[in-house]
């Protein structure tokens, strides 16, 4: 871990958010690394309260803290955890005239404080953290030794302090696994959307049928499968949102159809609103009903500009802006 800006390394840019924890938490067993987690902020923060940066010993950080400007200071914090084996207790204050001019000089007049816990193999909080592959969210109670608790509904671990203290904070928090998103078919959007909702952290799946598309979904769990696979899929998976977009009328309708019974709160539909009023038409008056309060169609933000990759965008814009991942 570099203190120098010049020397840090540079995070995999292939995955976002916490996704990209989990995804490099996979790694079994572990390689010796510090998670850092933003227990509480106060004033103006670039990471806010529940925030996590993954500092492996040898090899990329995954996070950011800040611009730039508080991640040397974070790493040396780190390294210290790993080579003491124990917690680190880390408060940043960025509020003064000092820090402006011989400090971080981010000017961004805020507090952020972390709790930097050294992670291996046998660590329950690294069972507990892969349990978010899984389990919709997790609940943490962090005390400034290092010890906590984590659970889920189904599921507890504890875990011992790390080192003394004199005075014990603790911290509860919840982090929610990242959200799963729903593409029902595919086009030529499919692989600038795919990318753009990785690096914001969303996990994607795909129902798709037609073997000239399966090239586009890289990084996609890909479901192989004709509409009318849908309803099981549904009934072991919860998805924050999903879009219809196959281009094709008929598959459309069907994928609709099975949208409007699902638990799913935001459904988009790709293409221009005769098409979605064509579409809604042939539909029953309750599944219309059902579906109507959620539909987003045409689903994306007036951004401007035209083809996949801008359509893309403005897909993804609207799934962000729209709540459709929380």
């Amino acid at each position: 871990m570099a203190a120098d800006d010049a020397r840090m390394p540079v995070q995999d840019d292939s995955d976002g958010g916490l996704r990209a924890i989990l995804r490099n938490l996979r790694h079994s067993p572990l390689p010796p690394a510090v998670l850092a987690v933003v227990v509480a902020t106060e004033g103006s923060t670039y990471r806010k309260a529940g925030a996590l940066i993954l500092l492996p010993q040898h090899g990329a950080r995954v996070g950011w803290l800040s611009g730039g400007c508080l991640e040397a200071e974070l790493e040396q914090a780190a390294a210290r955890a790993l080579t003491q084996g124990r917690a680190q207790h880390l408060c940043l204050d960025t509020r003064g005239d000092d820090d402006l001019l011989f400090g971080s000089s981010s000017g961004c007049r805020g507090v952020v404080e972390l709790l930097l816990l050294p992670l291996a193999e046998a660590s329950p909080l690294l069972t507990a953290l892969r349990s978010l592959e899984r389990e919709p969210y997790l609940q943490l109670e962090l005390a400034v030794d290092g010890s906590g608790v984590a659970r889920t509904d189904t599921q507890q671990w504890r875990w011992p302090a790390s080192g003394a203290t004199e005075a014990i904070a603790r911290w509860r928090l919840a982090l929610r696994a990242p959200p799963r998103l729903l593409l029902l078919g595919a086009g030529p959007e499919s692989a600038p959307l795919l990318r753009l909702a990785h690096l914001l952290g969303w996990h994607v799946e795909v129902v798709e049928s037609r073997a000239r598309w399966f090239g586009l979904l890289a990084g996609a769990d890909a479901h192989h499968a004709e509409p009318a696979a849908l309803p099981a899929l549904l009934a072991t998976q919860r998805f924050a949102a999903a879009v219809v977009m196959s281009h094709h009328y008929s598959r459309d309708l069907e994928f609709l159809q099975h949208c409007a019974h699902s638990a799913i709160a935001w459904i988009g539909l790709l293409g221009p609103a005769a098409r979605r009023d064509a579409l809604l038409a042939e539909l029953d008056p309750t599944t219309r009903d059902l579906l109507s309060p959620r539909l987003q169609a045409p689903v994306g933000l007036r951004l401007g500009g035209e083809g996949p990759e801008a359509i893309a965008l403005a897909i993804v814009a609207a799934l962000q802006g729209q709540g459709a991942a929380a």
